[in-house]
C-alpha cells in the first residue's frame, strides 16, 4: 500500500486553486496592441499621490489591477503595470526632489519607477519572505515616504511591525526601527498560526528519522499546550520518503488544553491526507499500520480556518516516538533545536510585533520622521531614524503628519480613537474629533501647504466614508460623503441617486502641492475628487479599469458581459460606452458576484440570462430578461436556499457554469460547486426546461462537483453534456443522456478550469494544459506543452476557422504572471500575444465575429483586433 511510484510530497497550498506546470511548443511572440475597452470604477482603490511639479498628474493603486495614471486630474485614467511586482497596490510616493521616481507598495514587495510609472522594477529582497517592505491589504496606510530634499533616502513601514530606512534610493535597506519582543518563560517554542499572511492555513514541517527499532514504534507523540482558542482544523501529517501522506484525526481540541501535556497517536488514526489524494485519488482507500513508521520521513502540524482574521497559539517541548514497554525516542527537543520548515500564515517564536501602517517625513526638516504602528502608537525620531521614542498616543495609531510650517504641530490619526492633535513636537497631545462621526475609524491627516488652519482626514464607519474638513487647525470638523457622479464615466449604479453617489470605504487622501485646494481621494467604488478645498467632491474613475469580468457575450451588435460586483452591462458601441442592465440599484438577493450571461433569440425576442451569488439574502440566483435587460426577473426556484461550504473552490458554491441547448433555449443547465451534507443536496448541475423561469437538480451528478468553468453541451447532439471537475475525482465527465448517466472520460488531469466546444463536436478542456478531444471524450490529444506553472483557463476558437484559437495561460496570485497564446494551425505551433495588455492572465477569452476582435476578461476588460 505504500510502494506507490509518487514524487516527493511539498505542502504548499498557499492558494486553495491549485495551478499546474506546463509548457509551450513555439515560444514566438506577435506584435499586438490590446485597447481598454471597460469603464472605471467599481472596486477598491487604496492608494493616491500627485505628483510634485506637473499639475494634473495623479497617481492610484488599485487592490486588483494595479496602478493608474492621469494627466488631467483624473477626468481620464490608463492603466500603468508594465514591470509592477503585483497587482495589488496598497501605498504610493513620490520623490519631490526627484519627480520622476514613483514606489508602489505591492503584495509581492516594492517596485519602483524612474520614468513616472511608465515602467517599473522590483527593489531587491523587499518581499513577503525577505525583508517584507510590501503594501498589504488594510495594513499599508502611507507605508512609504521618501525624504523630500534626497531622494536617495526613502523609508518604509513594514507590516512586520519594523521601520526601514534606505540611503540608496531603496537598492539597500537597514532596520531603523523594531520593536523589542520579549521572552518566553517556559523554554517551550512558541508557534502561532493566522495574522502573519493573507493565507487560511499555516504549515511547520520537520524531518523525521524512524530508530532502527522501528518495529517497536507504537504511535508518535507531542507535547504542547494550547491558549484556548480552537483553530477549525488541526492535523498531524507523516509522510513517507516515497512521498505518500497521512493526516491525523483533526486535534483542534488539543489547543484547549492550557497545562503542558503528551498528546499520543496510533497508526490506527490516521487516513490518506485529503490533499494528497487531490492529486493522487488511487489512493483512496489506503490505511496506514505499525509496520509503516519505519518509512516516515517527514511530520507536519498543519492548522486551517480563519487565520487572516484570527490566531490560534501553540507552545511545544518536543516530538517522539512512543515505543513499547513504556519507552520514547525522541524526534526533536525544541529547547536545543527550533529549526523547521513554515508554510502560510504562520510564526515561530515571541509575538510578532504589530504592522506599521505609515511613515511621514517632515516636509521642512529631514531629521523630523514619524511613524504610526498598530501596538506601539506613534514613534517620533528627530534624528533621521537613528533612535525612535514611543510618544503618549492611543497604542494603535494609522498615521501621523506634521504642520509644514510649524514642525512642532502633530496631527495624528488614531482609527476609532479618532483624531489627535500635538503643538509641542509630540510631548503632550489633545483629542480633536468635534464633528467626527462616533465609531468612525480614522485612517489619514493632512495640512494643507498653503494654509495651516486648513486640515484634512478621512474615515468610515464600515463602507461609509467620511471627508472632514477644519478651517480652525482641528478645533472643529465639517464632514462631506456626497458626490457628484456620471453614470455614462461609471455604468455602475449601486448607490447611485439622481447624479450624486456617497463616498465609500477612503484609503488615502492626496494634496496637489502646485494647487492646494484640489484634493484627491482614493476610495471603495468612487475615487473622488474636490477642486475647492473639500467643499464639493467629483467622481473620477473613467479608465481606471478594476471591474472582474467573469463572462463576455456577443449578439446582434450587442456586447453582455457579467461582472463581479457590479452585475450584468451591455454596451452597444462596441465597448466605447457601458449601460448596467441589472442590478439597476443596491438590492439584496440581487446585488453580488455575477459569473455568466447567455444570450438566445427565442421567439423574435433577445432573451438574457446570468448567473449571480448575491451578497446576502439568496445564495443563489438566475437573472432572466426577455427585452434586451430593459425589464428582468432574479429567479431563485429550484435552486438550493443555502450557502454550499463543502468542496468548493473559492469557499462556498457558485453558480460559475451555463449552457443552453443550442436546439432549444427552453432547455438551460447550470453548474455550482460543491458537495452534499448533512441532509443538504449540494451543487453540481441543475436542469430548467423553461428557459430558466425554474430549476431542478439532476437525480446523478458526476463524480465531482468541485467546478471551476466546466460545463458545456456539445453542438452535434444536445443530450451529450461535458462536466469538468477538479479535485478528488476531477477531470472531464461525460453524460450522453442530458445528465441521467455520467462517464468519467478524462483521467489525466484532476484540476479542469474550462471546457470549449466546437461546431463540429471537438472537445477542449483546459487544465495544466490544453487537451483536445475529436470523438466525444473517448480519446484525448494533449496540444500544448508549457512549461511555466500556469492553469489553461480562457479558451476560445475562431468560428469559421477552428485551427484559430486563442488561450489564456495564468497563474492564481497576485504577481503579474500569466500569457495569452494564439494558432492558427490547431496547436501545432503557438504565439504569445499578451504584448502590452495591462492585466496578463484574463479567465474569459471570446472572439467577436463582426467586429473580427478577440475580446479578454479578467480584471479588467481588453480587445484588439485579429
Amino acid at each position: 500500500m505504500l510502494s506507490l511510484p509518487l514524487p516527493n510530497y511539498s505542502r504548499r497550498y498557499s492558494s486553495l486553486l491549485l495551478a499546474a506546470v506546463f509548457a509551450l511548443g513555439s515560444d514566438s511572440k506577435a506584435e499586438t496592441n490590446w485597447e481598454q475597452t471597460g469603464w472605471g470604477g467599481g472596486g477598491f482603490f487604496y492608494a493616491a499621490a500627485h505628483h510634485p511639479t506637473r499639475d494634473g498628474v495623479i497617481y492610484m493603486g488599485g487592490d486588483v489591477n494595479g496602478a493608474y495614471k492621469t494627466e488631467d486630474s483624473g477626468k481620464h485614467w490608463r492603466i500603468i503595470n508594465n514591470g509592477i511586482a503585483s497587482y495589488a497596490v496598497y501605498a504610493l510616493a513620490v520623490s519631490a526632489s526627484e519627480p520622476e521616481v514613483v514606489y508602489a507598495a505591492t503584495e509581492a514587495g516594492l517596485s519602483k519607477s524612474v520614468d513616472g510609472g511608465e515602467h517599473w522594477r522590483t527593489l531587491p529582497h523587499t518581499g513577503k519572505k525577505e525583508l517584507r517592505i510590501t503594501g498589504e491589504r488594510k495594513l499599508a496606510i502611507r507605508c512609504i515616504a521618501v525624504d523630500p530634499r534626497d531622494g536617495r533616502v526613502v523609508y518604509a513601514a513594514s507590516p512586520s511591525g519594523k521601520i526601514y530606512k534606505s540611503t540608496d534610493g531603496g537598492e539597500t535597506w537597514a532596520v531603523s526601527y523594531e520593536k523589542a519582543a520579549a521572552k518566553e518563560a517556559d523554554g517551550t517554542l512558541r508557534i502561532q498560526y493566522g495574522k502573519v499572511t493573507g493565507d487560511y492555513f499555516g504549515d511547520f514541517a520537520l524531518p523525521v528519522v524512524a530508530p532502527k527499532e522501528a518495529s517497536a514504534i507504537q504511535g508518535i507523540g507531542f507535547t504542547m499546550k494550547g491558549e484556548g482558542v480552537v483553530p477549525k482544523d488541526c492535523f498531524l501529517i507523516i509522510k513517507t520518503a516515497a512521498g505518500v501522506a497521512f493526516r491525523s484525526r483533526n486535534l483542534n481540541e488539543t489547543f484547549k488544553q492550557m497545562e503542558l501535556r503528551d498528546v499520543v497517536l496510533r497508526a490506527e488514526e490516521f487516513t490518506p491526507d485529503a490533499d494528497y489524494l487531490k492529486k493522487h485519488p488511487e489512493a483512496v482507500g489506503a490505511t496506514f499500520g505499525d509496520k509503516d513508521w519505519a518509512q516516515i520521513a517527514r511530520l507536519d502540524f498543519s492548522c486551517s480556518g480563519a487565520l487572516p482574521m484570527e490566531t490560534y497559539v501553540a507552545r511545544f517541548s518536543r516530538f517522539f516516538f512512543s515505543m513499547k514497554d513504556g519507552k520514547e525516542e525522541l524526534i526533536r527537543d525544541f529547547k536545543s533545536d527550533a529549526t523547521m520548515q513554515t508554510f502560510g500564515s504562520i510564526h515561530v517564536g515571541t509575538p510578532q510585533a504589530g504592522p506599521a501602517h505609515s511613515v511621514t517625513v517632515a516636509s521642512t526638516n529631514s531629521s523630523l520622521v514619524v511613524a504610526a504602528t498598530d501596538d506601539a502608537g506613534l514613534i517620533l525620531s528627530r534624528d533621521a531614524g537613528k533612535t525612535w521614542k514611543r510618544l503618549n498616543t492611543p497604542a494603535k495609531a494609522a498615521h501621523a503628519t506634521f504642520d509644514p510650517g510649524n514642525t512642532d504641530v502633530m496631527y495624528g490619526a488614531f482609527f476609532k480613537n479618532g483624531l489627535m492633535k500635538s503643538t509641542d513636537g509630540g510631548k503632550r497631545w489633545t483629542k480633536i474629533s468635534k464633528g467626527i462621526l462616533n465609531n468612525s475609524e480614522m485612517l489619514e491627516v493632512a495640512v494643507s501647504p498653503s494654509n495651516p488652519n486648513d486640515v484634512y482626514a478621512i474615515g468610515a464607519v464600515d463602507w461609509n466614508g467620511s471627508f472632514y474638513v477644519s478651517h480652525d487647525a482641528g478645533e472643529s470638523w465639517e464632514r462631506e460623503n456626497k458626490l457628484r457622479t456620471d453614470k455614462k464615466t461609471n455604468p455602475t449604479l449601486d448607490g447611485f441617486n439622481g447624479g450624486t453617489a456617497s463616498l465609500s470605504a477612503p484609503r488615502n487622501l492626496s494634496i496637489n502641492p502646485r494647487n492646494p485646494k484640489q484634493i484627491f481621494i482614493a476610495a471603495n467604488w468612487r475615487p473622488c475628487i474636490s477642486e475647492d478645498g473639500g467643499q464639493t467632491w467629483t467622481e473620477r474613475s473613467a479608465g481606471a479599469d478594476i471591474s472582474c469580468v467573469t463572462d463576455i457575450r456577443f449578439s446582434k451588435g450587442k456586447t453582455c458581459v457579467t461582472v463581479m460586483d457590479e452585475g450584468t452591462l451591455m454596451s452597444e458601441d462596441n465597448g466605447a460606452s457601458w449601460q448596467q442592465l441589472w442590478p439597476t440599484k443596491h438590492t439584496p438577493g440581487l446585488s453580488g458576484h455575477e459569473w455568466r450571461v447567455a444570450i438566445n433569440e427565442v421567439n423574435g425576442t433577445t432573451r438574457i440570462l446570468s448567473t449571480v451569488t448575491p451578497w446576502y439574502k439568496t445564495p443563489t440566483c438566475v437573472v432572466r430578461s426577455d427585452d434586451e435587460g430593459k425589464t428582468f426577473q432574479p429567479i431563485t426556484t429550484g435552486l438550493p436556499d443555502y450557502t454550499i461550504r463543502p468542496n468548493t473552490m473559492w469557499g462556498q458554491g457558485h453558480p460559475r457554469a451555463l449552457a443552453v441547448d443550442p436546439t432549444n433555449p427552453q432547455i438551460v443547465y447550470l453548474g455550482i460547486d460543491g458537495d452534499a451534507a448533512a441532509g443538504k443536496s449540494g451543487g453540481g448541475i441543475f436542469k430548467s426546461e423553461d428557459g430558466g423561469t425554474s430549476w431542478s437538480q439532476l437525480a446523478h451528478q458526476p463524480a465531482s462537483r468541485r467546478m471551476f468553468y466546466g460545463l458545456i453541451i456539445d453542438p452535434t447532439n444536445p443530450k451529450r453534456l461535458f462536466w469538468g471537475g477538479c479535485g478528488v475525482n476531477g477531470g472531464v465527465h461525460r453524460s450522453d443522456d442530458g445528465g441521467a448517466t455520467w462517464q468519467h472520460v478524462f483521467k489525466d488531469d484532476t484540476f479542469i478550469w474550462n471546457l470549449h466546444a466546437t461546431a463540429d463536436g471537438t472537445i477542449y478542456c483546459g487544465a495544466a494544459q490544453l487537451w483536445r478531444s475529436t470523438d466525444h471524450g473517448q480519446t484525448w490529444t494533449q496540444i500544448t506543452h508549457l512549461t511555466e506553472k500556469r492553469s489553461i483557463v480562457g479558451i476560445e476558437t475562431h468560428p469559421s476557422d477552428p485551427k484559430t484559437m486563442w488561450i489564456s495561460a495564468v497563474t492564481w496570485s497576485t504577481e503579474p504572471e500569466g500569457e495569452i497564446y494564439k494558432t492558427t494551425d490547431g496547436g501545432a505551433t503557438w504565439q504569445d500575444i499578451t504584448a502590452n495588455i495591462p492585466y496578463v492572465k484574463p479567465l474569459v477569452l471570446r472572439f467577436n465575429p463582426d467586429s473580427q476582435e478577440l475580446w479578454a476578461g479578467g480584471v479588467g476588460l481588453y480587445k484588439v483586433k485579429q
